[in-house]
């Protein structure tokens, strides 16, 4: 000894006869002075010759080398302790045998400690794969020093333990005495041992340094403890560690002051950090059942953690899919019902001016408030999802406590094909994508972004399907004769038998047995070009006698709610081509309407809800005066203009017309248009598959002049088009 005081290095040692030399080495060449070093080294019962290289160091340097082999096994935690029991240095610093020091580290490390009489001095960490690590310069400058009597810095310092190498009891030296006094120990005989002992020097510590230089490099040994094959101990000690901190908080209440108190969120987030998010990724590889002890244990221990503030900032995506997960969990606590049980649903979006995606969360939002078992949200989406629309959708399944995923794919796989699609957007065709895109689902509900559940989506989930594709509810239009779909009048499919497509409970596995959907579909449309509901007429071709058929309940046209003035019953209102009306005073409407309220979008849209309802009331009466003088005038001709659908039926009667005798176009050419004040055409504004309101302006017809748009005088405006399309 030259003066200096006496450091102890304890080092552990399990099979390490490949790396212990190496490790040695870097403590012999110590700037510190390996004279001023106890080096204590503790076999914990190798199979390899660990042990006769031990002996033979303490053989060549007696006064400076304990070698010692444990009696009973008891992993790293017990060899540090045996360690602690004899070792007699001023300080203590622990180092793992495959892994290597700085030349500078004790000596730098010392220094800042004797400074300011800290109880625990830090350095950064280095990790290497190669036979030894690029050693760097040493810039000892950089350093924090920390009074943990002020709060934050405490706070700090717990947070930080959630990273891997501020956690680990080496690259650390403490001062013996306060590892006395406060009778520090590792939990022997279980892995994540250094979790409890670094948590505890935090919560005790008065004063605390950090020095950034990385002065330990760290071995990332694929054949080491931690990192080495998954077994069902690793995954149960993360609890076990954790328990034993929440024991010893509890037990050194005296000790701790109102540490606990101040510092209660950071302790509860490293208690998350340590015992669910950071052993999720080994613990699902291994068994799912594992995984969900996991998430009941901690809950059990934390059932308050989302009050905790860290938990609502968290960004990172994998740490809030492990939350949302989390939250499933802990919806089901009383009620178990786990991830692998969750209803699947799929929703579509095409969202090119940003204003579609808060449909689909309206749609999310009924389910969820319906909806007791957990949910897995699938969104299928292209480019124009943009973010903040994202954010509100995961904030919707995650603050119900339920999933989300994102699937994004080029919409360009649909060719031109898309750029056809007049009266409804492509997003309707990312349905016929669900068997490619997620090829290991058996079972999956689609739904339309314009529906509003008021019901429990799980019994439609609960039927069996085992002997079908498809279960659908028919479709309201055409069971009630509004309307022949194109599938029907070309004979592929019954009337009887034709489904909307907007709700669909999907067999994915008998899907995909019977050929590629995709293919299907598309080749259906080139072959059926006058289609006017292409995937919806596709999918009731191909399935035809291949689908259950579901009580309407499931999908229920809105409009057939209005006319007959219903109440809101426990059903799938869709809204099918028509918005809000919050004029009539519908109660189905008006629940619709509070539902949008309580999504993330809802302060935004209130005000613009309901000045377009009341917008439309002053237009719609304004517009059906001016259509009823002219159609009262003698010598008026009215040009029925459109296909054979409700809006043109319900305009006929209005104007006391009957269908048989009225002069109506399914199709209309420019030149075939009558411009002159006599005649007056009555358009549908989905006519010639959208693009009839622009055949009549190009003919020179002015809108509420000569041609008059049956949804802006008799229902609402199209899911998809802007409000002024109809101006």
């Amino acid at each position: 000894m030259n003066g200096k005081d006496k450091i102890s290095v304890i080092i552990p040692c399990y099979n390490v006869q490949k790396y212990i030399m190496r490790c040695f080495d870097s403590i012999y060449s110590q700037t510190y002075g390996f004279e001023n070093l106890e080096v204590i080294l503790i076999d914990d019962l190798s199979t390899d010759n660990t042990w006769s290289i031990l002996e033979s160091l303490q053989r060549k340097y007696p006064e400076n080398v304990i070698s010692l082999k444990i009696q009973k096994k008891g992993k790293c935690g017990g060899a540090r302790n045996l360690g602690m029991d004899i070792c007699t240095g001023k300080y203590i610093t622990f180092v793992d045998a495959d892994d290597y020091v700085h030349p500078d580290m004790l000596r730098v490390l010392y220094d800042r400690m004797t400074e300011d009489d800290y109880d625990v001095a830090q350095c950064g960490v280095s990790c290497f794969k190669a036979d030894k690590p690029n050693v760097l310069e040493v810039n000892d400058l950089e350093i924090q020093r920390l009074d943990l009597d002020n709060v934050d810095n405490r706070k700090n310092l717990i947070i930080g333990l959630t990273g891997f190498t501020s956690v680990t009891a080496w690259a650390k030296l403490y001062s013996t005495k306060f590892i006395r006094e406060h009778n520090l120990r590792f939990i022997e005989d279980v892995y994540y041992e250094d979790t409890h002992f670094s948590m505890l020097c935090v919560l005790l510590a008065k004063k605390y340094c950090k020095v950034q230089s990385a002065l330990y490099y760290y071995f990332e040994n694929t054949e080491g403890i931690i990192r080495s094959e998954i077994s069902n101990a690793k995954i149960r000690d993360a609890k076990i560690i954790m328990d034993h901190i929440r024991q010893a908080i509890q037990s050194r209440k005296a000790e701790l002051g109102n540490v606990i108190e101040q510092c209660y969120c950071e302790i509860q987030t490293f208690l998350l950090w340590h015992q669910y998010i950071e052993p999720y990724s080994r613990i699902e590889t291994f068994m799912n059942r594992e995984l969900d002890i996991c998430k009941e244990e901690f809950l059990k221990s934390e059932p308050d953690i989302f009050n905790n503030p860290y938990v609502k900032f968290f960004s990172d995506d994998v740490v809030l899919k492990r939350m949302s997960r989390l939250r499933v969990t802990a919806k089901k606590m009383n009620n178990v019902c786990f991830l692998d049980n969750a209803i699947h649903i799929c929703l579509g979006i095409h969202d090119k001016d940003g204003n579609y995606s808060v449909w689909a969360g309206t749609t999310m939002q009924s389910i969820v408030e319906n909806t007791k078992a957990p949910i897995v949200f699938h969104i299928l989406h292209d480019d124009t999802l943009n973010e903040i629309n994202k954010n509100k959708l995961s904030l919707i399944a995650d603050n119900s406590g339920n999933d989300i995923e994102f699937h994004h794919f080029n919409s360009d796989v649909f060719g031109t094909f898309a750029d056809s699609m007049n009266r409804f957007t492509i997003e309707t065709m990312f349905r016929i994508m669900l068997p490619d895109i997620m090829p290991d689902l058996k079972k999956i509900i689609y739904l339309d972004s314009d529906l509003f559940v008021n019901t429990d989506i799980e019994e439609l989930w609960n039927l069996n399907i085992d002997n079908y594709c498809l279960a659908a509810a028919q479709d309201c239009s055409t069971i009630r004769n509004w309307g022949t779909p194109y599938a029907v009048a070309a004979g592929q499919t019954r009337r009887d038998r034709y489904f909307n497509a907007g709700v669909l409970c999907m067999n994915l596995d008998n899907i995909r047995k019977n050929g590629s959907l995709f293919q299907q579909v598309m080749d259906y449309v080139s072959d059926n070009p006058r289609t006017w509901l292409p995937d919806q007429d596709a999918l009731n071709a191909i399935f035809s006698e291949k689908t259950l058929m579901v009580d309407e309940k499931w999908n229920y046209f809105i409009d057939e709610a209005r006319k007959n003035n219903e109440k809101a019953e426990k059903k799938i209102y869709h809204y099918a081509a028509t918005l809000l009306m919050l004029h009539t005073n519908n109660e189905i409407d008006r629940a619709c309407y509070f539902t949008i309220l309580r999504t993330p979008w809802g302060e935004q849209m209130e005000d613009g809800l309901l000045c377009n309802s009341m917008g439309r009331i002053v237009d719609r009466t304004a517009m059906l005066e001016k259509l009823l003088k002219k159609a009262t005038q003698n010598n008026i001709r009215l040009v029925f203009y459109g296909g054979e659908n409700s809006s043109i039926r319900n305009a006929m009667r209005l104007l006391n017309r009957k269908f048989d005798s009225c002069e109506w176009h399914e199709h209309l050419k420019e030149n075939e248009i009558i411009c002159d004040d006599n005649t007056v055409y009555i358009v549908s504004a989905d006519a010639d598959d959208g693009n009839g309101l622009e055949i009549l302006a190009n003919a020179g017809l002015e809108n509420g002049e000569n041609y008059f748009i049956t949804q802006r005088f008799y229902i609402i405006q199209r899911v998809g088009l802007p409000y002024d399309f109809y101006y």
